[in-house]
């Protein structure tokens, strides 16, 4: 869709993007204003209290963490109640840990060409 149609949509909810931005960046408004954000992964750092800790949150049911870790091994994600919306951990086969995926927000300038551009989709 081209840029003014991404605005209706943006003005209406909607997260937008462009499709080249798609894995990078998001636009959503909060309370009448742009704000961009974009995904990030880091180690979640936790210490051995983890292993008797409850309320994790899969697909919005409730268990300890004992109870989630098959989940976490095979590609599941798992959210505390009170992290924002869109926060997660993973588990990491590479570093062997857990990965905590969060949504950021940021200052972001679009170049002009982005007005002209096509490629804007729905989230």
């Amino acid at each position: 869709m081209n840029f003014s149609e991404a605005m209706d949509k943006l003005k209406e909810g909607a997260k937008v993007t462009r499709e080249t931005w798609k894995q990078q960046l998001y636009f959503k408004m909060i309370n009448g204003v742009v704000k961009s954000f974009f995904p990030r992964v880091a180690p979640y750092v936790y210490d051995e209290d983890i292993m008797v800790s409850n309320e994790w949150y899969i697909a919005g049911k409730e268990y300890c963490f004992s109870e989630i870790t098959h989940s976490l091994a095979v590609g599941g994600r798992a959210y505390r109640k009170d992290w924002d919306e869109g926060n997660y951990i993973t588990y990491d086969k590479e570093h062997g840990g857990l990965a905590f995926h969060s949504i950021e927000m940021f200052e972001f300038s679009p170049t002009f060409d982005s007005f002209l551009a096509i490629d804007w989709i729905v989230l």
